[in-house]
């Protein structure tokens, strides 16, 4: 089927009509048989002869970016090619996927996210006589939208210099400059999870001292402080904690006797001690990720669920929009971005500690 495709520019404008990227538009227009190891997109970059990875030891080699321009269909594959790569890129970032529990396409720029009304009071389950009402928990819009931003880059460089590269050269550069584009969405997401996302939901802080362990040092980690933030998230059992690099080192380094935390939270997780059963399915079960992050407050740690923390908004096909000048040859400027926003699911999901307090 993919022969009879012919593709054309007017094809990016179908795509973002319909809010979708190339590579779901040509799946609709051809969709991938049963079996079939290779996607739409990547039948039409077979059809066209252009090779986009090198495998040395076969003596097979990628194609100069110049193959793009061979015939009049073969430039349309040329910016669905460096948007695979961004987003290739983005989803094997070292932390960005771990901070997101929900992936949000929408069909314009603003969205209106959800929350349950929390009132513990009327909402938490209870006995009621017979014919009594239940008490109610409403799901309900929040008063702020979304606010969404444009993450990406301008890649500068002239057609004579990219035309004569490689393109898998090409594509490894890309992914280099995709990777800045996931540190400018953690930190958007880092601004979030301390700030809220204007409606009013920001994580509470906990101070070491102050809230969590009376006989501890402001400054200085302790055993017991962490357990102690551990216990306080209800009902989402930390999984995530992000560290300012001072506090990473302390996590790292504090002891519990002579036991590590580490040790600690793998033998409540597996629920024995010295021929004594401990269980505590309310913290951590398994391993609990931890991240270092220049964006985090010094000697400061964000605790999240990232499953029910954070929601990442992304605007259907706001990545196609730059194609026409990258097919034409308009510009040598080639734009690759993304129109995306974070909200908060349920504030508590996530928290603050604060060493130093």
């Amino acid at each position: 089927m993919s022969a009879k495709l012919e593709l054309s520019r007017d094809m990016y404008l179908e795509a973002a009509a319909q809010k979708v990227t190339m590579s779901q538009y040509l799946e609709k227009k051809d969709p991938t048989p049963e079996g079939e190891k290779l996607d739409a997109f990547q039948r039409q970059l077979k059809r066209l002869g252009i090779v986009t990875k090198s495998i040395f030891e076969k003596g097979i080699y990628a194609d100069p970016v110049e193959a793009f321009y061979r015939t009049s269909e073969s430039p349309v594959l040329f910016p669905e090619t460096i948007a695979r790569q961004v987003r290739e890129a983005i989803s094997q970032d070292t932390i960005l996927p771990y901070l997101i529990g929900q992936n949000t396409i929408i069909k314009g720029d603003a969205y209106r996210t959800f929350y349950v009304e929390d009132q513990p009071e009327k909402q938490r389950k209870k006995r009621v006589t017979e014919a009594s009402e239940l008490p109610k928990a409403k799901i309900v819009g929040k008063e702020q939208t979304v606010k969404i931003y444009k993450f990406g880059r301008q890649i500068e460089a002239s057609y004579e210099v990219i035309r004569r590269m490689q393109i898998d050269m090409l594509a490894l550069h890309i992914r280099r400059i995709a990777m800045q584009t996931s540190k400018d969405k953690v930190e958007e997401i880092i601004n979030v999870v301390i700030n809220g996302d204007g409606n009013n939901n920001a994580a509470p802080e906990l101070k070491l001292k102050v809230d969590l362990d009376a006989g501890a040092t402001a400054g200085t980690l302790t055993a017991k402080g962490l357990l102690a933030f551990l216990m306080e998230y209800d009902p989402f059992p930390v999984n995530t904690l992000i560290a300012a690099k001072d506090a990473f080192i302390q996590l790292v380094l504090t002891n519990i006797p002579s036991l590590s935390t580490a040790d600690l939270l793998r033998l409540l997780a597996q629920g024995t001690a010295g021929g004594v059963t401990l269980n505590a399915p309310q913290l951590p079960n398994g391993a609990v990720r931890l991240f270092w992050n220049t964006n985090v407050p010094s000697l400061k740690v964000l605790g999240i669920n990232s499953q029910y923390a954070i929601e990442q908004v992304t605007e259907a096909g706001s990545d196609i929009q730059e194609a026409d000048k990258f097919i034409t040859r308009q510009t040598q400027v080639l734009t690759v971005s993304e129109n995306s926003g974070y909200s908060k699911m349920f504030n508590e999901a996530t928290k603050i500690l604060n060493i130093n307090g």
